[in-house]
């Protein structure tokens, strides 16, 4: 994308989304997740669960089977 231009989904794809699940009242958050397209270093703190499509990682699941959380 352009400098300065908001991304278009037809040019820009999704590289990474980030999620900080915390529970009502506790002080630290129970859950980091980094989402990536394409593997990346480890982040402290965090999950990384990394996808080799942005379709794929666009259609992540936090819960359930087979999220690795």
């Amino acid at each position: 994308g352009a400098a300065g231009v908001f991304p278009e989904p037809q040019q820009d794809p999704v590289i990474a989304i980030a999620a900080v699940a915390l529970r009502q009242g506790a002080r630290e958050p129970f859950l980091r997740a980094v989402f990536t397209l394409l593997p990346c270093a480890p982040l402290r703190g965090a999950t990384v669960r990394s996808f080799d499509t942005e379709k794929d990682l666009l259609q992540v699941r936090f819960w359930g089977e087979n999220t690795g959380f």
